[in-house]
């Protein structure tokens, strides 16, 4: 969602000092982000993220061995592996798809949700509402 200054300002002082304690003072490093920070809220997206790893790995794998092999293929080899490269094709765009789909959808949510907070009388009263808002997303 939406955060406040105040909320994004604890999560940069929370990274950083996870960063300190663990004596990396050369910069923000992203395993560091990965392994100690984001992997407390990563969820099912772990198992979603491990699984597109190896793909990439399989997909890499079959498409050098394509290279090595599919000038001296015999003709039916040739068109079983064009096949097989555009199902491949087709079925990582129709992932694609869905995820562009879920990704529109959250933004209508976090868009609906950053109006409806605006638009609340009470909010621009109370002197403990933050002034500046940031997008997470």
């Amino acid at each position: 969602g939406v955060l406040t200054t105040a909320q994004l300002q604890e999560l940069f002082d929370s990274i950083d000092g996870r960063n300190l304690e663990t004596d990396k003072l050369s910069g923000c490093d992203t395993s560091f982000l990965c392994i100690d920070y984001f992997s407390q809220h990563i969820g099912e997206y772990l198992n979603v993220l491990s699984a597109l790893e190896k793909l990439n790995v399989a997909i890499l794998k079959a498409m050098y061995k394509t290279k090595a092999e599919y000038q001296n293929s015999s003709v039916l080899g040739q068109f079983v592996t064009r096949f097989l490269l555009r199902e491949t094709s087709t079925q990582l765009l129709s992932l694609q798809r869905s995820l562009q789909c879920a990704m529109e959808a959250v933004d209508e949510e976090r868009a609906k949700a950053v109006v409806t907070w605006s638009q609340t009388p009470c909010r621009a009263t109370s002197p403990h509402t933050p002034k500046t808002r940031v997008s997470a997303i």
